[in-house]
């Protein structure tokens, strides 16, 4: 096993040149675009992306150069989300000092994505949850600082398509939390890297690497597995899908 490290394919080597020297590819390069709410001063000062707050923190406790600026003690701290992100985001606030913590999910909490486990443990460290509440906007001081965020109260539907009920805001329902800091916890998608279109490697609506039974792509002799074809997604099914694709490629190359 050769593992080069600072090599980013597509930048500093090209994909071409992986599909030409070697016989098989595999693609695992996960969800790791954060998606962000879309609302008004999303990037005021003192709001931040989850993985912004968790890979600092990670880094310090490593004893990693860290940004000293990305700081909860003492701060009032929102966390917009309901996932197992959110989570490590608001059990990790609470571990930083942070005077206060609260998670605002646009579901109830028979609906989080997460772990039920997370959202208890959770509780118990004293983080504080507002269910049914969906971002309209974050609110600002004339210094552009964070003071808190606006939501609206919103109601589970009929059921869409797919077994979910669909999500409705309620007009007038308006309501505020006083923050410091707001983190977005909204979850990930595939990074659209070009080197994938450029090699003929077809991707679905949302930007997931499509694969056949046998985790082959589009493109022969390049597989995908993990995150990247799922969404995001858990450690133990990415691992299952390299197991599987790593089956696939013996089987393609030895018979």
């Amino acid at each position: 096993l050769k593992i080069h490290y600072g090599v980013e394919v597509g930048k500093d080597k090209p994909f071409d040149e992986l599909t030409r020297d070697f016989d098989a590819v595999f693609i695992g390069v996960g969800a790791t675009k954060q998606r962000r709410p879309g609302i008004p001063h999303e990037s005021a000062k003192g709001c931040m992306m989850a993985m912004d707050l968790l890979v600092n923190v990670q880094r310090k406790e490593f004893g990693d150069p860290y940004q000293s600026k990305i700081d909860v003690k003492d701060k009032r701290v929102v966390v917009v989300g309901g996932g197992d992100t959110a989570m490590d985001c608001v059990r990790t606030s609470l571990r930083e000092g942070a005077r206060s913590v609260t998670c605002l999910y646009r579901r109830d909490a028979r609906n989080m994505p997460g772990s039920r486990k997370e959202y208890l443990n959770a509780k118990e460290e004293g983080v504080d949850f507002i269910f049914n509440a969906s971002p309209k906007q974050v609110l600002v001081n004339n210094e552009g600082e964070v003071i808190g965020i606006e939501m609206l109260k919103t109601a589970l539907g009929e059921p869409d398509e797919s077994g979910r009920q669909r999500l409705k805001e309620i007009e007038g329902s308006e309501f505020r939390v006083d923050a410091d800091v707001v983190i977005f916890a909204l979850g990930f998608t595939p990074v659209p890297f070009e080197f994938l279109s450029a090699n003929g490697i077809e991707t679905n609506s949302w930007g997931g690497i499509e694969v056949d039974e046998n985790f082959e792509t589009s493109t022969k002799g390049v597989y995908a597995g993990g995150d990247c074809r799922r969404g995001a997604h858990l450690v133990v099914t990415a691992v299952y899908d390299g197991r599987e694709a790593a089956k696939s490629i013996i089987k393609s190359l030895l018979g």
